[in-house]
């Protein structure tokens, strides 16, 4: 898009990588197509008029009204046509945001259509549709107020659009789920379950009756990523939450999740996210 001070004020305010508002309010704005990209952070498009292509990896989709597409986090994407008549909305989080004071880890496990890999497509039913637009309304008009968007409000909204999205993609029937997506579901799920053990990945391959490299290949398969890389965002999702919501220590925390080397756990925590859990902690009580 081409700067402006329209678009500055748009994008100011933040909440964690958070905006959401319409598509039409910028389509006209989008003076190029976008190249091959990958976010961090989870995108929702629910297009209300007309319809919108894009590519997420290799396939190719075309989004029309009633129908939603995401861009997960992580996933390669790229639009090669511009269309600026498009309405609908577009909301754009991070999946920190997921984790935070009013966070559920155990929903958030939950969120399938949020797994790279994952069908990005959903359909809007009738008896749904109004729910969605409501949340979304609500998103948009949090993220243009006048003042920082509230992460209270922020949360539950964003919950709320979840939970019916859940509803929505369990009654998707046509996806076609081959064999190295349902090892990888099988191995995300064994992740969450056992995240505070500590185990590698050899003891996943182990309790799921395959080869370490049988599962790394069907996990890099769906997700780009290793077995590894997945298992250690799931954990540091889990950390987060302590952080966020417990009394704990550093070091309890560290003994919960399984590490008796404090000190492995505090150099694990900060190489992946360059910072300190104390560092991090301090943050949070900032925010």
């Amino acid at each position: 898009m081409n700067a402006s001070p329209e678009l500055e004020q748009l994008f100011k305010k933040s909440l964690e990588d958070f905006f959401c508002f319409r598509i039409e309010d910028i389509s006209e704005r989008v003076r190029k197509p976008i190249s091959p990209s990958r976010e961090e952070s989870h995108t929702i498009i629910f297009v209300t008029e007309g319809t919108y292509t894009t590519k997420i990896g290799f396939k190719e989709y075309t989004v029309k009204p009633d129908q939603i597409v995401i861009y997960q986090a992580g996933a390669v994407f790229s639009t090669e046509q511009i269309n600026t008549k498009v309405n609908g909305f577009t909301c754009h989080f991070h999946p920190d945001i997921l984790i935070g004071k009013f966070g559920n880890h155990t929903l958030l496990a939950d969120f399938e259509f949020l797994h790279v890999g994952n069908h990005p497509v959903i359909n809007v039913n009738k008896d749904a549709k109004p729910a969605i637009l409501n949340v979304l309304e609500r998103l948009c008009a949090e993220f243009k107020s006048d003042d920082r968007p509230n992460p209270t409000i922020v949360h539950s909204y964003l919950y709320t659009l979840l939970a019916e999205l859940k509803l929505l993609f369990g009654q998707n029937s046509s996806v076609n789920r081959n064999a190295s997506f349902q090892i990888t579901s099988q191995f995300r799920k064994l992740a969450h379950q056992n995240v505070k053990k500590n185990l590698k990945v050899a003891d996943f391959a182990e309790m799921m009756n395959i080869s370490p490299n049988h599962l790394n290949k069907s996990v890099k398969n769906i997700t780009s990523k290793s077995a590894s890389e997945i298992n250690d965002e799931i954990k540091l999702i889990e950390i987060k939450f302590l952080l966020y919501q417990s009394g704990l220590s550093i070091s309890e925390i560290s003994y919960e999740m399984g590490y008796l080397d404090a000190s492995y756990f505090t150099r694990f925590f900060k190489k992946r996210t360059k910072v300190s859990p104390t560092a991090f902690r301090r943050m949070i009580e900032k925010s």
